[in-house]
């Protein structure tokens, strides 16, 4: 890349809510990356913590997006239609790349032209220890060309524009959660590879536990329903169902939180219907690459 002289854009996109300390430490580290050419836009979701006035005072350089209320992962489909890059790298708001990532994330691209979206290695922050978020690959030092995935890590990942302006965006009707895989699996279905590489790195500053998460267990397992009717096979999307049914009833009967696992199955189920109209199930040729 130095050798042709050429740096693409690129577009770092994040989304914020009410996270104004553990933002304002992700940008502080974003902006020592060396790549030369980059922008970086933030779709504020009505934070009231004061994070728009911080990025306004402190980070001048950032094109900040300020929406009336949380959208969700609408926020991040705001932000993907203001950005210019050739590619465009997808951070929450409390993540940060290693230095030298950028560039890494762009080489990738550049030699790998069937390449619609990448994952990366993602360490907890500060305490290094690395999140296995890969459905079957447990290697932290994996060959240079890395390994497929059906999905990417949504808190450290990076995508071609022009697959994303293909495929289209994230599902807004999923609010949050399930929107990587989502995505992902509309890119596989058109032909472009998801893969994870271990050699481009970035940290996370988030708790390890989110096993009482009721906001990541509620999305989480309502929209795997509606993901699976919107591109398996019937017979998967009932399996899928039905796997989303046992581990609810089991979790309740468990913790007698009848309200906190019950309430995303029937909404889910509830809620086919209406995901129905985006049905698109995916090739034959391409199912095996993303089920897990």
């Amino acid at each position: 890349m130095e050798a042709l002289g050429y740096m693409p854009l690129v577009s770092v996109v994040m989304i914020n809510w009410n996270k104004k300390d553990v933002l304002k430490q992700a940008l502080g580290n974003l902006f020592f990356q060396a790549y030369p050419n980059y922008e970086v836009i933030i779709a504020d979701n009505g934070s009231t913590d004061g994070a728009p006035e911080m990025i306004e005072n402190n980070f001048p350089k950032v094109k900040l997006i300020r929406l009336s209320e949380n959208a969700g992962i609408k926020g991040y489909n705001i932000a993907f239609k203001n950005s210019s890059g050739e590619f465009i790298v997808i951070l929450d708001n409390d993540s940060f790349l290693e230095d030298g990532g950028m560039d890494k994330i762009v080489k990738k691209f550049q030699k790998y032209p069937k390449l619609g979206a990448l994952g990366c290695k993602v360490y907890y922050y500060p305490s290094s220890k690395v999140h296995h978020w890969h459905p079957t690959e447990r290697s932290e030092d994996l060959p240079e060309e890395g390994v497929s995935s059906p999905l990417f890590n949504g808190c450290l990942a990076a995508a071609r524009r022009g697959v994303l302006e293909e495929v289209g965006f994230y599902p807004e009707e999923f609010f949050i959660y399930e929107n990587e895989r989502d995505l992902c699996t509309r890119i596989i279905n058109a032909g472009y590879d998801v893969r994870y590489f271990t050699d481009i790195s970035g940290f996370h500053m988030a708790t390890e536990n989110k096993n009482n998460n009721e906001r990541l267990i509620f999305y989480s397992r309502r929209n795997l329903i509606w993901y699976a009717w919107k591109y398996l096979p019937i017979r998967f999307a009932l399996w899928k169902t039905c796997i989303v049914f046992i581990l609810s009833l089991f979790d309740a009967l468990r913790t007698l939180r009848f309200v906190m696992y019950l309430r995303p199955l029937f909404a889910g189920i509830a809620g086919v219907p209406g995901v129905l109209k985006y049905r698109k199930p995916v090739k034959r040729e391409y199912l095996e690459k993303i089920l897990y």
